[in-house]
């Protein structure tokens, strides 16, 4: 981005997107859009109808930052500070994962199966807030417990919950998955355990695309040589948390089912469903625990 003002929008936007797509940058137009959208304050048809219009110079030199930097690989969401998940709009940094939206299945399969006036619902793993915030909001009466071992993601959580009315509803707690938990009296034991949890293997991790290997916190992805580290403590802990006939409702990596269902007692865990994504990838893993001694 060689160009110097005043520039117009339409001016500032193919300059940005010849220097995105050099950088290899998927959809650079539309990045471009998104970013000069934000900064302005506006939508993007707003760049449209006054394509014309000359860019403040103080503008100008910040969406010149932020394109330098989505082309170094950071992500649109850690620039804008915005992410939308289940219609619902969430304040994201690097501490906490990008919501995405597949986890929103773990939303569905909660509000497909809650029959009780007030569940108890505890989210391990918070991060952004984003699945504890909006069942928050989609089940009034709902009782919430929210938590993250990392304390900078749960300060991010509760900004969300306080921005979208729920805060009060919710209970935060620093826990390394169930810890803080277990052995506690939990009102009788959850109805509901959902999480996202890291499932990343050792191998896979520098596979990744480089705005998640390098940008998004290796803590909420990496899950050991065989990604499901995690997973197994949260079958073990869940046990000792969940009420009988309760559910434990998990994301997964890809092709990791059959590794995961090898893992699950029968005797202990029923696989009620695994749901699919939009990609028709096995995505999320709802399992009702049948009771028993944990």
């Amino acid at each position: 981005m060689n160009a110097v003002g005043p520039l117009t929008i339409s001016e500032a936007l193919r300059s940005a997107s010849q220097r995105l797509a050099q950088a290899e940058v998927d959809a650079p137009r539309a990045t471009a859009q998104i970013l000069l959208a934000h900064l302005l304050g506006k939508d993007r048809t707003f760049l449209i109808t006054h394509a014309r219009d000359v860019l403040d110079p103080a503008v100008w030199d910040r969406f010149q930052q932020w394109v330098e930097q989505r082309a170094a690989g950071v992500p649109v969401q850690y620039l804008t500070g915005h992410q939308e998940f289940y219609g619902l709009d969430f304040l994201v940094t690097p501490d906490v994962l990008i919501p995405r939206p597949e986890t929103e299945l773990i939303v569905e399969e909660v509000l497909n199966r809650h029959h009780r006036p007030d569940p108890l619902i505890i989210d391990v793993g918070t991060g952004s807030g984003c699945l504890a915030v909006t069942l928050a909001v989609h089940l009034p009466q709902a009782r919430i417990i929210a938590l993250d071992i990392s304390t900078a993601a749960l300060k991010v959580a509760r900004q969300n919950a306080q921005r979208h009315g729920v805060d009060h509803r919710i209970g935060w707690l620093v826990s390394d998955l169930l810890a803080a938990l277990i052995d506690r009296t939990v009102g009788g034991g959850a109805d509901f355990i959902v999480a996202n949890p890291p499932y990343v293997s050792t191998a896979e991790f520098h596979r990744l695309p480089r705005e998640v290997r390098d940008h998004e916190p290796r803590l909420a992805l990496l899950a050991g040589p065989d990604g499901l580290i995690v997973h197994r403590r949260l079958l073990q802990e869940s046990q000792r948390c969940l009420r009988p006939g309760g559910y434990l409702i998990m994301e997964i990596g890809y092709g990791q089912c059959q590794s995961l269902t090898r893992i699950i007692d029968p005797s202990r865990w029923e696989v009620e469903k695994v749901a699919r994504d939009l990609q028709g990838i096995e995505r999320t893993f709802v399992l009702r625990w049948r009771g028993g001694n944990g």
